[in-house]
Order: structure tokens, then sequence, then C-alpha cells
């Protein structure tokens, strides 16, 4: 029996939380990515700055996940749905009119893909019933 304070974390709370920061992590690197585009003159590089508020609203909420901190659960889940819907929509895009010849493309849709599938797969461990009690959102 745990006589420990401490609640033990289940495993779906962990892995949100390490998603949360890892997903936080690559956002915020592309953010840095795209700002620095600023110094070539390319005003694309402006994109950078709400990419880097989602990249450190992810790392935020992951790191409150794991530190069991209430509704960072669900404040992750719903920063989730933002690369989803983007990605969701750009997979449908590419498969509505992209050009199948030229070699970037199936790198892109697997881009896409992948993006899609770990959103996924975070919102998810998000909602699992012991996540939800673990973080008190029940």
């Amino acid at each position: 029996m745990n006589h420990s304070p401490h609640r033990p974390r289940p495993a779906a709370a962990t892995g949100a939380g390490a998603m949360g920061i890892a997903a936080g992590a690559a956002v915020t690197a592309f953010a840095v990515v795209l700002l620095l585009l600023l110094t070539d003159g390319n005003g694309f590089g402006l994109f950078g700055l709400p990419v880097l508020a989602l990249g450190a609203g992810l790392l935020r909420n992951g790191v409150r996940v794991l530190a069991g901190r209430t509704q960072a659960g669900d404040r992750l889940s719903r920063l989730a749905l933002i690369p989803a819907s983007v990605s969701g929509l750009a997979i449908g895009g590419m498969l509505a009119g992209a050009d199948w010849d030229r070699d970037g493309t199936f790198a892109q849709l697997a881009g896409f893909v992948t993006t899609f599938l770990l959103s996924v797969v975070l919102i998810t461990l998000c909602g699992r019933p012991e996540t939800k009690h673990y973080l008190g959102e029940y």
C-alpha cells in the first residue's frame, strides 16, 4: 500500500504531459525558425508570433499536467485541437488538389498526417478517465 502523501500519476497523464512538452518544444523551435525569416525581409516570419504562443502554451500545460494541476489536461487538449485542425485541413486540401509529381508532396503529406495523429493521441490521453481523475477534472 502506498503511504505517500502524493497521488501516483497514471500512465495516461504521464504520456499526455510528456507529449505536451515534446509538442511544445517542437512548435517553439519551428516558431523561432519562422521568426528568423523576418531578417530576410520576408513578411511570412510574422506567423512565428502566434506559433510561438501555441508552443509556449503546449509546454506550459504539459508541465502542469505532470504536476497534477487542475484543468491542465483540458487546456492541453484544447491547444492540441489547433495543430489537429490545421493538419486535417491541409491533408484534405492536399488530397483534393496536390501535384503528385513534385518531390516534396509526399513528405509534406507525411508531416501533416503525423501531426494529425500525434495531436489525436494527445487529445485522447488528456481525455482518459484516469487522467481526468488525477487532475481533478471529473
